[in-house]
């Protein structure tokens, strides 16, 4: 940030015409570091910001996503997202939070309650996306309250009954795609039972608001994608009934 320091007696750097920002790897470059220790940052005019493994202060937080930010795209740890999501948001039309890899241990043992934190403050903002890719976050997500959570991409599959499971507690989605690649041939053998017969187990429709769910497969035409098999297939058509908003089944891979 000092490259774009005019004088070295200012401390404040105003970035008067930026409207979007990315800054990626500060973790390990030190950027976090270089705004936390001397200069003061304003951006006035900032909408869209994308920040990848990134730690600030909150004084840098504030600066970033104060005024009109209507954008936010943030990838790294769920405590960072925490963090983040603790300043004002009632300016953004969109949030999108990416999760890969492991977790660490305090997210693991703290995934429900952080993650819970951060869904319980986004009332009001009209597209709210989860990007979830690794399966270390599966067994995790029991429990979850994420009430204003509008979109969720699942990089792995989870098992219908866990699935109807949770719907319920992300109450505003109204998007889903998942992973079914060939190596969940199993869970998909389990899911074509369910569905199939899934007025025996669910009497009634559920209240989901889901109108789109999109079913992904990407292990390559070896596995001759198990989520386009006619019997699958048909089943997934039982939806449709269970959650009435649904309009599009989508097939992808």
């Amino acid at each position: 940030w000092k490259m774009f320091r005019i004088d070295k007696k200012f401390k404040t750097i105003v970035f008067e015409n930026l409207e979007d920002l990315s800054i990626i790897d500060a973790v390990k470059n030190g950027v976090g570091d270089m705004i936390a220790n001397n200069l003061n940052l304003e951006f006035p005019k900032l909408e869209k910001l994308y920040l990848a493994n990134i730690c600030l202060t909150g004084k840098d937080m504030q600066a970033i996503m104060g005024h009109g930010l209507k954008q936010f795209h943030h990838e790294g740890s769920i405590i960072a997202a925490s963090n983040m999501c603790k300043q004002p948001l009632g300016t953004l039309d969109e949030l999108h939070l990416l999760w890969e890899g492991g977790l660490y241990p305090y997210e693991a043992d703290n995934f429900v309650p952080l993650t819970n934190e951060i869904f319980n403050k986004t009332d009001g903002i009209g597209y709210v996306h989860c990007e979830i890719r690794s399966v270390n976050f599966a067994e995790s997500m029991v429990g979850i309250d994420w009430p204003y959570l509008t979109h969720l991409s699942l990089g792995f599959m989870m098992s219908f009954k866990a699935l109807f499971d949770m719907v319920p507690n992300v109450p505003n989605l109204v998007y889903l795609d998942m992973n079914v690649g060939g190596h969940y041939m199993n869970e998909l053998v389990n899911a074509t039972e369910l569905l199939t017969n899934i007025k025996e187990h669910y009497p009634e429709p559920s209240s989901s608001k889901i109108e789109t769910l999109c079913l992904v497969g990407k292990h390559g035409p070896s596995c001759s994608y198990p989520c386009c098999r006619q019997p699958f297939r048909e089943a997934i058509e039982n939806l449709k009934w269970y959650w009435p908003q649904l309009k599009n089944i989508d097939f992808e891979g």
